[in-house]
């Protein structure tokens, strides 16, 4: 919360800002102690968040020159490369909000909630990153991408590196396939009927019971696997 601008309120401060409250008339109020120092800081390193630009005003400049400043670096390198010189970015802003000293303590593949993030430190790393590429980066950028290399993939493949990771339920179909490949013969029945509720959870109720009809008409696992590529289309 420091690194943030944000001071701690003692006793005496936070009752009398209380009693002032009391006594106002405002519809919302929000007590606390910001460091000014702070705010220009991230104000002239452009991660100030937005409501508090007003208390600390620097000239405004576009977020455009990062992002050209990191595809001119990308550009003519190859693609192993890239991914190292943005993994060498990535680990540096996530060493900077934890308060390491060094980006070889963070370990790409890890997930953030076990190397110590929360909230604030989702956000601060959200803001480093927009500044340092100039994107448009979502709150829930930790979350949606919970390790350094997620986001790492997530950033080449916004500058043209590699292409996006496979969607984790893509994922869990193809190894569903190359399971149902080798299924034994007296467990068939057993599976039409699973396939029959999983159909049903991504049809309209007519289509889940007509496709439940055909695979419960199915002779063999190739005439399922057959229905299920009618269905959502050959992988």
């Amino acid at each position: 919360l420091e690194r943030m601008g944000a001071r701690p309120l003692t006793a005496e401060l936070g009752l009398g800002l209380f009693d002032q409250a009391l006594a106002s008339d405002a519809a919302l109020l929000a007590p606390a102690w910001l460091d000014t120092a702070v705010l220009r800081a991230q104000a002239r390193a452009g991660t100030i968040p937005a409501v508090l630009r007003g208390l600390a005003p620097v000239p405004t400049r576009s977020v455009e020159s990062a992002t050209v400043a990191l595809r001119d670096r990308l550009t003519g390198v190859a693609a192993d490369e890239r991914e190292h010189i943005v993994l060498d970015m990535v680990r540096a802003q996530v060493a900077a909000v934890l308060g390491h000293a060094s980006a070889t303590a963070i370990e790409p593949e890890r997930a953030f909630q076990d190397i110590g993030f929360d909230s604030l430190g989702a956000v601060e790393l959200r803001n480093r990153l927009t500044k340092a590429t100039g994107m448009r980066l979502p709150a829930t950028l930790v979350f949606d991408h919970p390790t350094p290399a997620e986001i790492v993939r997530l950033l080449l493949a916004e500058f043209g590196g590699v292409a996006a990771a496979e969607p984790p339920i893509e994922k869990e179909l193809n190894r569903l396939e190359d399971m149902l490949a080798a299924i034994a013969d007296d467990e068939r029945r057993h599976v039409a009927d699973r396939l029959r509720r999983l159909l049903s959870f991504v049809a309209d109720d007519g289509e889940a019971e007509s496709a439940a009809e055909r695979i419960e008409a199915a002779t063999s696992m190739d005439e399922v696997f057959q229905m299920i590529d009618a269905e959502f289309g050959e992988a």
